[in-house]
Formats: structure tokens, sequence, C-alpha cells
């Protein structure tokens, strides 16, 4: 079971990237998966496993109309709720630094059923610290902003047009 977990978010990544290379030819955004990088393990000569050597800060990275974008997928087993340590602590500091520098940073979440949102960085760092403080340990999904919703179609730059990107 363990090679489910481990691939559990894969299809959500291959449909982040196709939306992304749409973009690319566009000339909308240049937003790449960054890879993680692995180590092989050999017994004999012959490579029977591999192990991470470096952490992904997060999944994706690039620019869109001048400003960084970084965000990390995360795919649920669940259709109604995430928990907030879904986010790895090395994860939540790429995208707090991110943040603070003046890049966009977001969690791009995926609940059964081909629900989306674009979480901003902000209300996870919220509810990261009220749960580090004995609050919930997760976020329902009736406590998402319809605003963070992205359609079936996984286009998400009006969502972050919207969200995110300063006017003027």
């Amino acid at each position: 079971m363990r090679y489910e977990h481990a691939n559990r978010g894969k299809a959500f990544e291959e449909s982040i990237i196709m939306v992304n290379e749409i973009y690319k030819a566009r000339g909308k955004a240049i937003i790449a998966k960054v890879p993680t990088e692995w180590i092989p393990i050999r017994q004999g000569g012959k490579i029977v496993t591999a192990k991470v050597e470096n952490k992904s800060i997060v999944d994706f990275l690039g620019s869109y109309k001048g400003q960084s974008i970084a965000f990390d997928a995360k795919e649920c087993l669940s259709s109604d709720r995430i928990r907030w340590a879904e986010l790895k602590e090395h994860q939540q500091e790429f995208l707090d630094r991110h943040y603070k520098t003046g890049g966009i940073s977001f969690v791009f979440v995926s609940f059964k059923g081909g629900r989306y949102f674009a979480v901003p960085w902000k209300v996870w760092e919220y509810g990261l610290d009220e749960w580090q403080a004995g609050g919930a340990a997760s976020i329902h999904i009736k406590d998402f902003s319809p605003e963070w919703k992205v359609p079936q179609g996984l286009d998400y730059l009006p969502i972050v047009d919207r969200l995110f990107r300063k006017v003027g």
C-alpha cells in the first residue's frame, strides 16, 4: 500500500502539468513541476529501489505576469476535509519565505469528486498556527471560501488574478 500512498497525487499533478503546458503555449505563464532528486539503491549492480536524496521545496514554481508563483498540490482521499499537516515543514517554510519576499504562494487542494481549491498561503498558515496552539487539525470543505474554487478544467490563473495579483 505504500506505493499507492506515494503516488496518491500523481494524477492531480499530471493534470496541473498539462494545464501549465497550455499556459506556456499561449504565453500566459511559465510554471514547472519541481523534480524530486532520487538516489538509486543498488544490489549487485542492479537498481532495486530508490530513496529521496533531497526533499523538493514545493511541487510547482514559475512566473506569471512578472511575479514569482509557488504552490504545492495536495490530493485528499477525503471528500470533505484536509489536514494542516499534509504540508510538510520544509514546504511551509518555503511558501512562507516566498510569500514574504513578494511571491504568490498557495496550496492547490484536490478533493475526491473533482473539487479543486487554491488556498492562499496566509489562510493555510493561520490554520497551521491555530492547530499548533491546540485548535482543529484540519479544515472542512464547508469552510473553504467560494472564491478559492478552481473549475473542473483546473484553469487556476483566473483565481490567482482575483486572489493574489496586485492591481495597478
